[in-house]
């Protein structure tokens, strides 16, 4: 690799010599055009050896966050598919509203989390619900 970029280096060093014709360029002069650019190239060298452990690392991390996506779309379909709704009425609260019969019935007041985890983007306190809101209600 290092070669390849040294040939491209010396061609771009003699296309310029031919296009600045008019300005004599001597052997030594040349010489310390392609040191420069040798110089160069190190430092882009160095510089892709330190970004190229950056790179693995996140090429790893969107790996494993995609990986969750597809969990959490799998949830969320299961979830879709699986779902009612309720719309809160004045004096709901979760384990009351669970114990409806066009919830879960009598005595299931123990799976208002459930109801509060489907609902978590709206209901920010599960001890705070309102009138009107139309909660996710997840059959098993």
């Amino acid at each position: 690799m290092k070669m390849k970029s040294l040939i491209i280096s010396l061609l771009i060093i003699l296309a310029s010599i031919f296009i600045f014709a008019e300005e004599k360029v001597t052997e030594e002069s040349a010489l310390e055009m392609i040191e420069m650019e040798q110089a160069r190239l190190e430092a882009a060298q160095t510089k892709l050896d330190e970004c190229t452990p950056v790179l693995e690392d996140l090429e790893y991390k969107s790996d494993i966050l995609l990986a969750e996506k597809e969990v959490l779309v799998d949830e969320l379909e299961e979830l879709k598919a699986s779902r009612g709704f309720y719309i809160v009425k004045p004096g709901d609260w979760l384990s009351k509203l669970a114990e409806y019969p066009e919830v879960y019935g009598k005595g299931n007041w123990r799976k208002w989390p459930e109801i509060f985890k489907a609902n978590k983007k709206m209901i920010k306190d599960a001890n705070l619900i309102y009138p009107k809101w139309k909660l996710i209600i997840p059959r098993n």
